[in-house]
């Protein structure tokens, strides 16, 4: 390891001064990139930030320098160029494996599909139930305990958002915010603003991608830009109830989304992180539902299986993958249950208690809002799932809940580390959407603090290995696989000092 690579910060040392800079280079001695400056600009050169020489997103001349043409004859980029530009790199750090260019966007030619958006032939399998006439307490006894999905109508009456969120309106409002569009290959957040997004979702040429890019954001309630969208809808009441909250707003996993979508774009089959339930609830638009029960012994392989054509995109889950769930060989031979199918309106709150598998499936341009609970009712299965997946924070939790809820704080100690309602529970669900395999209604429920550990390997992984040849670089995923081993390994070692202590 070069000394460049590790050096600490020198005591009273700052900025070096232009003088120093001028001293460093001249003595022809290299300049000094510490990693996280060169990942920063691996990073900053995903979102076209850095690059004023070379190619722009599509492999043309250009750089980012906003300008086209050589020396002479330069011009600036228009406004629109420069939008469609941005787009283009979006699209591109979100799904890598495609080309822009080339039309791979649009290969599958599902736009020109109608039977792609048809609700035709479908079901109406979820039950719908008024907010008026259904108390907290029949919905807890009747949906909550039961672990049973409904639409709920009569929820949203009385919201800013149902007039507020239209994307005129949003444009006017949040058009030089940032909104999230996915993640690229590193995990760092893709990020467009409304303005360049409301030119993409009306225009004719963009709307023929077969999955839209479309809004997925989890920080909007944490970003001062954003925040002004707290205030324009009410968590429902039977929700209010929100346990998690007592672990605190830093350490809590993501639970709430703003979700704006074109036709097409949806997210695919997966299950919510943790043990949470979710609430949807839509201002517009039209979202198709398929939902499968807890109780069918249904795993990934059997939902999102290799060798049909899955790409991780609700359009294809539902044209590939959905009308075999309906099919004899999956009822019949396999045993499992069809889907139930529902297409939620506007106006409307899809309720999904944990452990349900579901996809859906934007039929038409949608604006909605999401969000993640764990209620009273639902606690044991979160907290077991919380207490294996997110140890720290379990940790955290059950320290605050002995103050704020005792009761719960009692039915947590007396949980087994392993019992039989627990074996065949997992505590995170690979899931996907129309920007990443790895982004779901309610984002992957990957351990901050397990992320953070591993990090540094991560960095070493790409400082040294990364001029390699392709077959020689260990890849991030590697790596994490490697740490759970070793975790693994640790808490089945009789000899470790966890199991030390517990003797």
């Amino acid at each position: 390891m070069t000394a460049a690579a590790v050096e600490p910060t020198r005591s009273g040392a700052g900025v070096p001064s232009t003088k120093e800079a001028a001293a460093d280079n001249s003595s022809g001695s290299p300049t000094r990139v510490l990693p996280e400056a060169r990942d920063k600009a691996r990073h900053d050169a995903k979102y076209d930030k850095k690059k004023s020489k070379g190619k722009d997103a599509d492999g043309e001349a250009g750089g980012d320098s906003d300008k086209e043409g050589g020396k002479e004859g330069k011009r600036k980029l228009t406004p629109l160029e420069r939008c469609e530009k941005k787009i283009r790199a979006a699209k591109r750090a979100t799904r890598s494996e495609l080309s822009v260019s080339g039309g791979e966007w649009q290969k599958h030619g599902y736009a020109y599909d109608p039977k792609v958006l048809s609700a035709d032939g479908l079901g109406d399998d979820i039950e719908r139930i008024s907010a008026k006439d259904v108390s907290v307490e029949e919905f807890i006894e009747r949906f909550e305990r039961p672990c049973r999905p409904c639409v709920i109508t009569d929820a949203m009456e009385g919201w800013a958002a149902n007039g507020e969120w239209t994307y005129d309106k949003l444009r006017a409002r949040f058009g030089r915010h940032k909104f999230k569009v996915g993640s690229d290959d590193d995990g760092y957040a893709v990020r467009l603003k409304f303005n360049h997004i409301h030119h993409y979702v009306n225009d004719p040429a963009h709307m023929r991608d077969d999955s839209p890019l479309y809004i997925f954001d989890g920080s909007f309630g944490d970003k001062e830009g954003s925040q002004p969208l707290l205030k324009d809808y009410d968590v429902p009441k039977y929700f209010k109830e929100d346990l998690f909250r007592h672990v605190g707003e830093k350490r809590r996993p993501p639970y709430r989304w703003v979700v704006i979508g074109p036709p097409r774009s949806g997210s695919s089959v997966h299950v919510d992180p943790l043990a949470t339930s979710a609430w949807n609830a839509l201002i517009s638009g039209h979202k198709r539902w398929a939902l499968y029960p807890p109780n069918a012994g249904l795993t990934k392989p059997d939902l999102k299986p290799k060798g049909i054509g899955l790409d991780g995109e609700s359009v294809t889950w539902f044209q590939r993958m959905y009308p075999k769930t309906r099919g004899k060989e999956w009822t019949e031979v396999r045993g499992f249950p069809k889907p139930m199918d529902c297409v939620q309106k506007p106006g409307e709150i899809m309720y999904v208690p944990d452990g349900w598998w579901h996809a859906v499936l934007n039929l038409d341009h949608t604006v909605a809002v999401t969000q993640n609970v764990v209620t009273t009712a639902r606690f044991p299965k979160a907290w077991r799932m919380t207490k294996r997946g997110r140890p720290k924070m379990s940790a955290q939790w059950l320290k605050k809940l002995r103050t704020a809820r005792p009761d719960l704080a009692a039915v947590a100690e007396a949980q087994p580390w392993r019992s039989e309602q627990s074996a065949g529970e997992k505590t995170s669900s690979s899931s996907s959407s129309s920007s990443s395999e790895e982004s779901s209604d309610t984002e992957p429920d990957t351990d901050p603090a397990f992320v953070d550990a591993n990090v540094a390997a991560m960095k070493l992984n790409r400082l040294f290995l990364g001029g390699c040849k392709a077959g020689g670089v260990v890849g991030d995923e590697t790596l994490l696989e490697m740490a759970r081993e070793r975790k693994e390994r640790a808490e089945n070692d009789p000899a470790s000092p966890k199991k030390k202590r517990a003797r």
